[in-house]
């Protein structure tokens, strides 16, 4: 009596993992490939620049908190709410590391050859869009809330910039700042519309704080992810 139990039962759990071994492949071959359909049907490509990243640290608080850490944690966030809309998305980079070769001297040589790196890789991937992701500070520290520059002669950096910025502004608490004209490097130098979004400022106490955590760092990604998606007429 209980030797046939005993077959039946390793019978009856190797048909069990087989078949759930089956479901899980059928359901990856399946999102494979409605991603790549999807992809294909849009073509869009976002290229995320999470600002700063190895030599350089971007601000510091005295509590040893950097912004290159919290412009990655972001991006990332960001780039895992666009995929699934089948939008190609790219980092500039994935960890902490910058483009500037061992052995250059001087901070704006290396500031600007790792821009540039930058700025190529947007190209080379033919991006629809760049976004740099950064966080502000201020000496005096009562600043706070987030804010978007585009160049001022770019007319479609401007549209890119205010829907992300009309996104932000639904932030729970978040100040009614409006997208800002500027004149810097990358946003100049990108061959696609590129905006830089200063998520807030590490310099307030009680943003530093928020900005630290997984919650409201999903909220800004969600609206930032949610203004390039109406750029690209996403629904």
């Amino acid at each position: 009596m209980r030797q046939p139990v005993r077959i039946l039962g390793k019978k009856t759990a190797i048909l069990l993992v087989l078949s759930v071994m089956g479901m899980l492949v059928l359901s990856v071959l399946w999102q494979g490939s409605a991603a790549v359909i999807s992809h294909s049907a849009e073509g869009h490509v976002v290229m995320l620049d999470p600002g700063h990243g190895g030599y350089d640290p971007g601000a510091i608080t005295a509590q040893g908190v950097y912004e290159k850490s919290i412009n990655l944690e972001i991006a990332q966030k960001v780039k895992e709410m666009l995929v699934p809309s089948g939008i190609a998305v790219f980092l500039t980079r994935e960890e902490d590391i910058d483009y500037a070769p061992d052995g250059v001297k001087g901070k704006t040589t290396k500031k600007q050859i790792d821009l540039n790196r930058r700025i190529e890789m947007a190209n080379e991937a033919k991006a629809d869009v760049f976004v740099s992701l950064h966080v502000n500070a201020t000496a005096t520290g009562q600043n706070s809330g987030a804010e978007t520059f585009y160049h001022y002669k770019s007319e479609s950096g401007k549209e890119l910039a205010e829907l992300i910025q009309q996104e932000l502004i639904k932030i729970p608490g978040m100040n009614r700042r409006i997208a800002k004209p500027g004149d810097f490097y990358v946003t100049k130098n990108t061959s696609m519309p590129g905006v830089i979004v200063e998520v807030g400022y590490l310099s307030s106490l009680k943003e530093q704080k928020k900005l630290q955590q997984s919650w409201y760092q999903e909220q800004l990604a969600r609206a930032i992810a949610k203004g390039i998606a109406n750029y690209l007429n996403l629904p």
